[in-house]
């Protein structure tokens, strides 16, 4: 064991020292919600919150531990519950300078109180349209790709149809957060030429109305991320989903197996970290001033991903991707 806390304390210093004063580095925090979302992406000049999880989550408990104050940008995906159900609080928390949302609405109370707490507390509200981009500092942008200016209607759930999709890309370095997208928001992408993505939230919980065939093939994604709950009622993740990632050769990390979920990317590599949020709070963070300045393991290792490197031939990243998925079996 005690080998083990060595071998990743080592890593993780390695990679600290490698980026002197983290200069250009993103980190992406997948939390853990339970059967629900909720992201963070953070730079050295911006804070942005992609959904609350549910209400039990306590997210804005969360993000303070993570050591935010301040958030620059809030989007809901879409309305369901268990991506807003923790928001208000989030609202009530924290200075937020801009709300994004897929601007169709819900007959939820828990929708009603949100929309209440916008207004109240005057935070300036935008719908989201394919096309918007915001800049988070100098070397990463945050697109969004869907919905378009019609919204997709007779869907199996126009709510998770029309999420909004966001496209992060810190230099080399690309992520895609879906929400709860299902095939015609997939098709939707498709059509419009979507590219590589280094880094794929799997949309809707893994759930089989999601991550079809063709949408791998056309994302080649290099790690899916999935947030659920441990034996939730709906069965997520779908079985099939997660054989077409692995198929496809995708590394897959799940909160329900991994806890929290971290990508560090220095806009050429993308690291990954899993372990509980004491054990990712408690590591080396470039933006939390309540983190500390040095690697410190707690009683369990957090585990540190094989790194994508960009600049590596292709044959090299998909030995790199077999070896370590033989590692993780």
């Amino acid at each position: 064991m005690h080998r083990q806390l060595l071998k990743y304390a080592v890593a993780f210093a390695a990679l600290c020292v490698a980026i002197p004063a983290w200069a250009g580095m993103l980190v992406v925090d997948m939390l853990d919600v339970g059967q629900g979302d909720s992201l963070l992406i953070r730079t050295a000049d911006k804070t942005v919150l992609i959904d609350a999880g549910i209400k039990k989550a306590q997210v804005a408990s969360q993000l303070r531990r993570l050591g935010v104050d301040h958030l620059d940008l809030v989007v809901a995906t879409h309305p369901h519950a268990d991506h807003i159900g923790g928001m208000t609080e989030v609202l009530n928390a924290f200075d937020i300078d801009l709300y994004l949302d897929s601007g169709l609405p819900h007959t939820t109370q828990t929708y009603l109180t949100l929309m209440q707490a916008i207004e109240a507390k005057g935070i300036t509200y935008r719908t989201a349209n394919v096309g918007l981009q915001l800049k988070l500092g100098d070397e990463a942008t945050l697109t969004v790709l869907h919905p378009g200016e019609n919204h997709l209607i007779g869907t199996r759930s126009d709510l998770n149809s029309n999420s909004v999709v966001l496209r992060l890309d810190h230099e080399d370095v690309s992520f895609l957060f879906t929400g709860d997208a299902e095939d015609p928001t997939e098709q939707t992408l498709i059509r419009s030429n979507i590219q590589h993505i280094d880094v794929l939230k799997v949309a809707h919980h893994g759930s089989g109305h999601s991550t079809s065939d063709a949408f791998i093939r056309a994302t080649t994604p290099t790690y899916a991320l999935v947030s659920c709950a441990a034996d939730n009622r709906y069965g997520h993740p779908a079985p099939a989903t997660m054989k077409r990632l692995r198929q496809a050769g995708t590394q897959i990390y799940r909160t329900d197996l991994s806890g929290h979920i971290r990508v560090l990317s220095d806009g050429d590599t993308a690291e990954l970290l899993e372990g509980t949020l004491g054990q990712i709070a408690g590591m080396v963070d470039p933006f939390n001033a309540l983190a500390p300045v040095a690697p410190t393991p707690t009683s369990a290792p957090v585990a540190l991903a094989e790194p994508l490197t960009k600049k590596q031939p292709r044959q090299q990243k998909n030995a790199a991707r077999k070896a370590t998925r033989e590692a993780r079996r």
